[in-house]
């Protein structure tokens, strides 16, 4: 079998062998180039839906009818020092540009192999418009029975914090989602956010007056939270 499969990679036309056949075998050896002169975010020119979708070296994809379109001539606007910040933070989430508003948007990853599909999590969207970024975080509770929460509870080593009374969203067909959201602007939300994203156990509990759910935030979304708000955080800071 190995000699048949060395056979159809060197001789692809004679033997009549699919050229995905030959993608497979180079997406086995990931050759990274750097997205842009001088950073340290790479792309993997062998990956197999290369140059459409593009995976870089943080983990994340990246489409290139985004980068080409809109995020690159973006990017290539900041500082130099600032551009790897802003790259590895909103590549983390879900983004595109709105053409009326003229800014882009951003928000959890909807991808069904992330961890923001059909689960619970504390994550943030919000939208950028030049210089200027918004964020708000966003709690999620999705599960099969209804909790009718109305705050939450952050537990993250030792520190505690109860929220005021928040005004949920709720929906469900076979499963249940009730939502949140609270203003990253706030200097103790803030405070709240760095708390849970520095911490080594952070559990959001979901609090209503009967029922609750306790949320272990995975250390995934703990960087995807703090990679984000550094990005945000260099873009507003080009603005001064």
């Amino acid at each position: 079998m190995r000699i048949i499969q060395v056979a159809c990679l060197s001789a692809l036309l004679a033997f009549g062998c699919s050229t995905s056949e030959v993608s497979s075998k180079r997406a086995l050896t990931p050759n990274w180039k750097p997205l842009l002169e001088g950073s340290t975010i790479s792309v993997d020119v062998n990956h197999p839906y290369h140059p459409h979708e593009m995976k870089l070296s943080n983990g994340m994809l990246l489409r290139s009818s985004d980068w080409d379109g809109y995020f690159k001539t973006f990017v290539l606007g900041l500082p130099v020092d600032m551009r790897d910040i802003v790259l590895d933070g909103l590549t983390r989430y879900y983004f595109e540009y709105d053409k009326v508003d003229r800014l882009i948007k951003f928000e959890p990853l909807r991808y069904m192999s992330e961890p923001y599909s059909d689960a619970s999590y504390v994550s943030a969207q919000g939208s950028i418009e030049g210089r200027h970024a918004m964020a708000l975080l966003k709690v999620k509770y999705y599960g099969s029975d209804w909790i009718f929460a109305n705050r939450i509870k952050v537990v993250a080593d030792g520190f505690t914090w109860e929220s005021p009374a928040l005004q949920f969203k709720r929906d469900h067909t076979t499963m249940v989602w009730e939502y949140a959201f609270l203003d990253l602007a706030e200097p103790l939300i803030r405070s709240v956010v760095d708390s849970i994203t520095k911490s080594q156990v952070t559990i959001v509990r979901f609090r209503g007056d009967q029922y609750y759910y306790d949320l272990n935030v995975t250390q995934r979304m703990k960087n995807d939270l703090a990679a984000l708000l550094n990005a945000l955080d260099a873009i507003r800071s080009d603005s001064k």
